[in-house]
C-alpha cells in the first residue's frame, strides 16, 4: 500500500465519494478497513440527518424531557390497569405521534383519523402502528396492566427521563445498523449492472472492487434523500427516487470508467 493512500481519512473519501467519481480510482486501492469505517461514518450522518436532526430539534422545542413530562403531557394516573387523564393529547415526535384518549375503554387506530405512525392509548390499552390512505396497519396492542404498575403518573414518568435517553442513543445507533444494511444491498443490486459495465470496458476490477465503487457511487443519492425525508418530503418520494436512480447510476458508471487504463486495485475486499 503506497504511504499516500494509508493517509486518506474518511473524509477525504466523503469529498471524493459525493464529488468527484473520476478519482474512485484511488478510493479501490484503500485497505478494505478504510471502506468499512467509511460506511460507519456514512450510516451516522444518514441518522443524524433522518433522525438526530429531528429529536434535537424536538427536544429543545419542549424544553427537554423533564419539563415536557412535567408542564406538558396532561396528569395521568393509572389504577387497577386503567388510565384515566385529565384531558385528550396528541403530541408529535418526529415522524410518530402519541395520541392519549380515555374516551376509548380500548382503543384502535380505526378511531383515528389522521394519517401517521401513532402509539395510542385508550383506558385499558395502547396501541402501535400506521394510518395510510384510510387503511389501518397495527404493529401490536397490549393492556395497560401489563406495562405499569398500579399509582404511575407524571413523577414516576418523569423520573424514567434518564432512561429514555438512553432508548434514544440505542435507537440510534439501531437505525444506525439498518443504514449499514442498507447501503449492502442496494450496493449489491447496483453491481449487478456495474460488474457486467467493468468487463466490458477492461477495467480488470475484482467483483469486490466493484461493489466497493457501488457504495461510493451511492453516498450523494442517499444523502439527498435523507435530507429530503429530513424536509418532510419537499420533493415527492416518487420523484426523488427518479432522480436519485439516475444520479446513482451516474456517479457508479463514472466510478468504473475511471479504472480504464489504470492498474486493478488489490483484491482485498469479499
Amino acid at each position: 500500500m503506497d504511504e499516500e493512500y494509508s493517509k486518506v481519512t474518511m473524509v477525504d473519501q466523503l469529498a471524493i465519494a459525493v464529488s468527484s467519481p473520476k478519482n474512485y480510482k484511488h478510493l479501490t486501492k484503500l485497505k478494505a478497513s478504510k471502506t468499512v469505517g467509511f460506511m460507519i461514518l456514512i450510516a451516522f450522518i444518514l441518522t443524524f440527518i433522518e433522525f438526530g436532526i429531528g429529536v434535537i430539534t424536538f427536544i429543545m422545542h419542549v424544553g427537554g424531557l423533564n419539563n415536557l413530562i412535567t408542564n406538558k403531557v396532561p396528569q395521568f394516573v393509572i389504577e387497577d390497569g386503567k388510565l384515566t387523564a385529565e384531558s385528550e393529547m396528541s403530541l408529535d415526535i418526529g415522524n410518530a405521534t402519541i395520541y392519549m384518549n380515555t374516551d376509548y375503554d380500548r382503543i384502535t387506530l380505526d378511531d383515528i383519523k389522521t394519517n401517521g405512525v401513532y402509539i395510542a392509548f385508550g383506558k385499558e390499552n395502547v396501541v402501535m402502528g400506521m394510518i395510510n390512505g384510510g387503511q389501518t396497519y397495527e404493529y401490536s396492542t397490549m393492556d395497560l396492566d401489563k406495562l405499569f404498575y398500579d399509582g404511575f403518573n407524571n413523577d414516576q414518568l418523569a423520573s424514567a427521563v434518564p432512561a429514555f435517553y438512553v432508548a434514544i442513543v440505542i435507537m440510534y445507533i439501531a437505525i444506525m445498523f439498518g443504514s449499514v444494511i442498507k447501503m449492502i444491498f442496494l450496493a449489491l443490486v447496483f453491481s449487478i449492472v456495474a460488474r457486467t459495465l467493468a468487463k466490458g470496458l477492461h477495467t480488470g476490477l475484482s467483483y469486490g472492487n466493484v461493489f466497493r465503487v457501488c457504495l461510493y457511487g451511492l453516498t450523494l443519492p442517499m444523502l439527498l434523500t435523507s435530507v429530503n425525508t429530513c424536509l418532510d418530503f419537499l420533493i415527492p418520494s416518487s420523484i426523488m427516487f427518479v432522480i436519485t436512480l439516475i444520479l446513482a447510476f451516474s456517479m457508479i458508471n463514472r466510478g468504473i470508467a475511471s479504472h480504464v487504463g489504470t492498474t486493478a486495485p488489490p483484491e482485498d475486499w469479499l
